[in-house]
């Protein structure tokens, strides 16, 4: 496996209310494995990185078995459903909502909803909700998820069905599994989502699931180290000196959240400029298994900053991974604060946001540092 020989998620976190987990990416056998991006996801990154994409292209695809952990569900389906999402007249999309520290989810779930082609074929702005603005626009006819006792009265508002068959409970007694059909529509596809197979697994955490393991000995300072960035351009520790906080953007060019809110962050730096805060990108997907830097995945990032209009530093990480502090990183894109000494200060976001809630969190962070 190229890259650092583990796995790394690709998050979008909705106003730090829901996880989710994009193209089911939290599923066992969907995790990105290689630099190697298809010409189609080429072509959905592009979209995203110019502001319009087709929600549709965004949604799960068929396969022989899905494994979703973190909601201790394992699961797959019969033939004709998966015919129908490869037609892309029905969408499969995921659905999360944590608890309000974060540490555990109060459901999730799987919906199925059909789709006109004028809706597979619609084009939206990214950024916001507007994949979720699009989602409820479809009609639902069936879902399976795990629920927690306090939002299984929300059943039909949250899966958009009608009946709802108890199939099981977590192995704690938390969370109560549903199978729901909607029985308002007139597709003969309700028969399909009764014919799911499924089997009620271990449930791993949250922030195991995506990763948000703390590494051995927590990083206080980026320390000295020299990078290039994707131009050939050096950077050491002094790039912080000059700015009493830097935002430091660590993100892969495979991951379209992290791509898609690029353009964000380039809008935030010269908004924030007169407050003397700045901001670097960490492209993490350039350094292949061996250590060595993949020119292809340099290229690519050019590309990226060129549609994108970045103009802050896409940096290439050194041997050392920034002293250590990257090597914890199994998600992104995840960001964090450096202050003009280069401590790392303030907390660690994981996921991609708007411009908005960006700007209000720098805010936050810069009054931390400002003197």
């Amino acid at each position: 496996m190229r890259r650092k020989k583990k796995k790394i998620y690709a998050l979008c976190l909705s106003s730090l209310c829901c996880f989710t987990i994009l193209n089911g990416c939290a599923s066992e056998n969907k995790t990105p494995s290689t630099n190697n991006t298809s010409i189609e996801e080429e072509q959905i990154n592009s979209q995203a990185a110019s502001g319009i994409y087709k929600p549709s292209e965004f949604c799960i695809s068929s396969q022989d078995i899905y494994e979703y952990s973190y909601m201790g569900l394992k699961f797959s389906l019969p033939k004709s459903l998966l015919e129908h999402m490869d037609k892309k007249d029905v969408a499969m999309i995921n659905l999360e909502e944590a608890n309000e520290d974060k540490t555990a989810l109060k459901y999730a779930l799987i919906n199925w909803k059909t789709m006109t082609e004028e809706q597979c074929d619609m084009e939206v702005k990214s950024g916001g909700n507007s994949f979720y603005d699009w989602a409820d626009s479809l009609t639902s006819i069936g879902a399976i998820g795990a629920y927690q006792s306090e939002v299984v009265e929300k059943l039909d508002m949250l899966t958009g069905c009608t009946e709802h068959k108890e199939i099981g409970k977590s192995e704690d007694g938390l969370y109560t599994y549903y199978l729901s059909v909607n029985s308002k529509t007139e597709s003969n596809l309700q028969e399909e989502i009764n014919n799911i197979s499924y089997e009620i697994i271990d449930m791993i955490s949250l922030q195991e699931a995506l990763g948000f393991d703390e590494p051995e000995g927590a990083i206080e300072n980026v320390g000295e180290f020299s990078m290039q960035d994707i131009e050939g351009e050096t950077y050491t520790q002094d790039m912080f000196a000059d700015y009493d906080l830097t935002m430091v953007n660590v993100f892969t060019t495979w991951c379209t959240p992290c791509v898609n809110e690029i353009p964000d962050l380039q809008k935030l730096r010269e908004d924030i400029a007169d407050k003397k805060v700045n901001v670097v990108g960490i492209v993490l997907d350039v350094i292949d298994g061996t250590g060595k830097a993949d020119e292809e995945v340099i290229e690519k990032a050019k590309l990226l900053a060129e549609r994108t209009g970045a103009t802050y530093p896409f940096l290439i990480p050194d041997s050392g991974y920034l002293n250590g502090r990257l090597s914890g990183i199994n998600a992104v894109p995840e960001t964090f604060f450096v202050d003009k000494e280069g401590n790392i200060v303030g907390e660690t976001y994981s996921g991609s946001r708007s411009f908005e809630e960006w700007k209000e969190i720098v805010e936050v962070e810069w009054k931390g540092v400002a003197k």
